[in-house]
Parts: structure tokens; C-alpha cells; sequence
């Protein structure tokens, strides 16, 4: 049996990954309550998405990003299942744009975050408009846009953090 630790390493990060999901979401609902700018804090779990689809293939991302999406939707009483969904779509959004173009800078990172953030939070938004809650315009794009910058914001530091447990050439 020979060692190698790059495939041993894969093996530790993929049994481990759920376990950060769930430290990522009890982050958000705990401490990410006493960090909120202007009414908004960041969406950790839409970090580790973006994560675990550069890190992972993607059956193991698309279950992690699934995982995520349930996560983040046990908290929610109106539109269970809406962020499983885009979780899910945005696994496979991410996958495929880094086949197309190279998602190696923090910038293009972060604009990726902030457009999948935004683009949730539009939908989440309809969906609750569509339920009967409605939301001033005003509110709404504040929320969003804060939420898509500060979730960008928190992207280098969840990367910086996750960096030394991917083999090398991960993200």
C-alpha cells in the first residue's frame, strides 16, 4: 500500500466538508446575528457552495450544496425547499462557468458571490411576493445588495481559511 497524501487528503476533506457546512450554519445563525450591517449579514452557506464547487466533482459538491440548502431552509417557515433549489442550481452554475472561464482572482470570485447572491435574493423575494408578503422596494434592494457585498466581503476570509486543508493546485 503506498501513501499519497494529496488522495488521502481529498478523502479527509470530503468526510470533513459536511462538518464545516454545519459549523458555517451555526456560525450564521449565532454569531452572524451580533455582525449584521444595517439589518444584514453575510450568507455563509452560499460561501461554502461556492467552495465545495470549485473544491469538489460534481456529485460530491452537488450534495454538499444540497446539504447547505437544507440548512438554510430549516430556519425558514414561508418558502421551504427554495434554497435547496438554488443551492443546488448555483453548484451547477459555478461548475460550469469555471469550465468556460478561470475563477482563480479573488475579484472574479466575489462578483460571481455577489451575482448568485443578488440573483437569490430576487427570487427569494418573488416568492414571498407571490406567497402574499409584500416587501417596499426601498427595503429590498438595500438588503440585497448589503447582503450580496457583505457575503462577497466574507468570501476571502472563508477562502484564506479553507486553503490549507485543500491538496495543493485546490483553490
Amino acid at each position: 500500500m503506498r501513501f499519497r497524501p494529496q488522495e488521502d487528503a481529498r478523502i479527509i476533506l470530503r468526510r470533513g466538508f459536511p462538518f464545516f457546512i454545519v459549523i458555517l450554519w451555526l456560525l450564521q445563525m449565532t454569531v452572524c446575528e451580533y455582525l449584521r450591517i444595517f439589518t444584514v449579514k453575510p450568507d455563509l452557506l452560499l460561501v461554502s457552495v461556492f467552495i465545495s464547487s470549485l473544491a469538489f466533482k460534481r456529485n460530491t459538491a452537488l450534495s454538499f450544496s444540497i446539504l447547505a440548502g437544507i440548512l438554510k431552509d430549516i430556519p425558514s417557515s414561508h418558502q421551504f425547499g427554495i434554497n435547496t433549489f438554488l443551492f443546488a442550481l448555483w453548484c451547477l452554475l459555478i461548475i460550469r462557468l469555471s469550465k468556460k472561464i478561470t475563477v482563480d482572482t479573488y475579484l472574479i470570485r466575489a462578483l460571481i458571490v455577489i451575482i448568485l447572491s443578488f440573483c437569490g435574493n430576487i427570487i427569494s423575494r418573488f416568492i414571498l411576493l407571490f406567497l402574499g408578503n409584500f416587501i417596499p422596494w426601498g427595503v429590498f434592494l438595500r438588503v440585497s445588495i448589503f447582503e450580496a457585498l457583505y457575503t462577497a466581503a466574507v468570501l476571502p476570509i472563508a477562502l484564506r481559511v479553507f486553503k490549507p486543508l485543500l491538496p495543493s493546485g485546490g483553490l
